[in-house]
C-alpha cells in the first residue's frame, strides 16, 4: 500500500473535566405540577373554553357579553399552553425547567390581576358562589406560584447557572 492510501490517525484532544450536576429529587415538584395540571384544567381551562355563556350565572359568574366571550375563550386557549408546559415539566423536570418559571409568572400575575380587579369592587355584584370562585382562584394561583417557586428552586438555580453558548450572526 502506498502511504497516501493509509488512514490518518487522529490524536484525541484532552478535554477539560466537567463535573456532572448533582441529581435533583423532583418528587415534590412533580406533585405540585400534578396539582397545577388538575387545578388549571378543571377550574380554568374547561370553563373558559367550553362553558356556554348562559351557564356562567349557574356558577355565580355574570354572563359575559357575546363580544367579550372571545377574550374568555382566548384566555382559556392561552392557559392551555401553560398546561402543556406543566405536563412536559411533570414528565421530565430537569429537561423543562423553563416551564416551572412560566408557571410561577403566570400564577403570580393571575393572582395580582384578580386582587387588583377585586380591590376596585368589580366582584361586589357577584353571587357568593361567584365570589368564592374568583377569590378562591386568586388564592389557588398564589399557592401554586409559591409551591412552584419552593419546589422548583433547584431547577431554577440550575437554569440560571447554565452556561450560555456564544451567538453567531447569520447573514
Amino acid at each position: 500500500m502506498e502511504s497516501g492510501n493509509l488512514p490518518r490517525m487522529v490524536t484525541p484532544r484532552l478535554r477539560q473535566a466537567v463535573p456532572l450536576p448533582a441529581p435533583i429529587d423532583s418528587t415534590k415538584l412533580r406533585q405540585v405540577l400534578a396539582a397545577a395540571i388538575a387545578t388549571t384544567l378543571v377550574l380554568w381551562i374547561v370553563p373558559a373554553l367550553l362553558l356556554p355563556a348562559p351557564w356562567f350565572p349557574v356558577f355565580g359568574v355574570p354572563e359575559p357579553a357575546a363580544e367579550q366571550l372571545v377574550f374568555v375563550r382566548l384566555w382559556g386557549a392561552s392557559v392551555s399552553g401553560v398546561l402543556v408546559g406543566y405536563a412536559l415539566a411533570w414528565r421530565a423536570p430537569a429537561r423543562h425547567p423553563s416551564a416551572v418559571l412560566v408557571g410561577i409568572v403566570s400564577n403570580t400575575l393571575t393572582c395580582l390581576v384578580i386582587v387588583r380587579t377585586g380591590a376596585t369592587g368589580a366582584f361586589s355584584t357577584w353571587t357568593p358562589l361567584g365570589g368564592a370562585y374568583i377569590w378562591g382562584s386568586a388564592l389557588l394561583a398564589a399557592l401554586l406560584a409559591a409551591a412552584l417557586l419552593s419546589t422548583g428552586q433547584p431547577l431554577l438555580r440550575r437554569l440560571l447557572e447554565r452556561p450560555r453558548g456564544s451567538s453567531v450572526k447569520v447573514v
